[in-house]
């Protein structure tokens, strides 16, 4: 194993050039689009709304794979649900699959309020094609919370992939390398700042070619993301 500062793993990028990095940097900006779309109050309409998708889900309202918790970080599928991690029956990049759309393994229709005041506006700045999403993905981390470095599945979902972000601001992470027990992530080829409100959307190489994750140090704060997807 690799180290840097502070125990720090390292990844192939550490052993980069600084002119290959830019290479690396600039292939990733390619497939980033950013919009500041959702302005405070705004974001504390959707902020409410989804305080109640967490209540209705304590509550026991939603379909079974609708819900998935985990420490410091809380999931809701709706639309299409999907299995990932410790779901999956076999392992790999490759082995996802989507549940169901009926029956005991199917999740949630996406919420009306979704629909009207998360994809309208980004229908009406021009950022998606119409009826492109059909799956909407919560997620609710709190301070500390993370996601290890992945590529959004291929063959579960189009580009872009499209988050919006509430409650706090936070870093979305290129090229990382994890290790656990204890967490330790290693230097991001790129970092991308998130801010509450904004919406980034990622496709080419940035989706395709290079993993993203969210670092622990990079939550702070309470946050929950939007992803929109097809």
């Amino acid at each position: 194993r690799e180290y840097g500062k502070g125990g720090k793993p390292k990844s192939k990028y550490d052993f980069m050039t600084i002119d290959e990095k830019q290479v690396e940097v600039d292939k990733i900006r390619t497939g980033i689009k950013q919009r500041c779309l959702f302005n405070d109050s705004a974001c504390k309409e959707i902020e409410a709304k989804i305080e109640e998708v967490v209540r209705k889900a304590a509550n026991g309202e939603y379909k079974k794979n609708t819900v998935d918790t985990a420490p410091l970080r809380n999931k809701y599928f709706f639309g299409e649900g999907y299995t990932y991690g410790s779901h999956m029956e076999a392992r790999g990049p490759g082995m996802e699959r989507l549940y169901p759309k009926e029956g005991e393994e199917s999740v949630d229709p996406i919420p009306e309020w979704i629909h009207e005041m998360v994809v309208q506006p980004l229908l009406r700045a021009q950022l998606i094609p119409p009826d492109f999403i059909n799956s909407a993905v919560i997620n609710d981390y709190q301070p500390g919370g993370c996601i290890v470095s992945h590529i959004d599945p291929y063959h579960i979902f189009d580009r872009p992939i499209v988050t919006v972000s509430f409650f706090s601001s936070s870093a979305l992470s290129f090229g990382c390398k994890f290790e656990f027990r204890p967490i330790r992530v290693s230097n991001p080829v790129l970092s991308v700042k998130l801010p509450r409100g904004g919406v980034t959307l990622i496709s080419g190489f940035a989706a395709d070619e290079i993993t993203h994750c969210i670092r622990p140090q990079d939550t702070p704060h309470r946050r929950a993301v939007v992803i929109l997807r097809r």
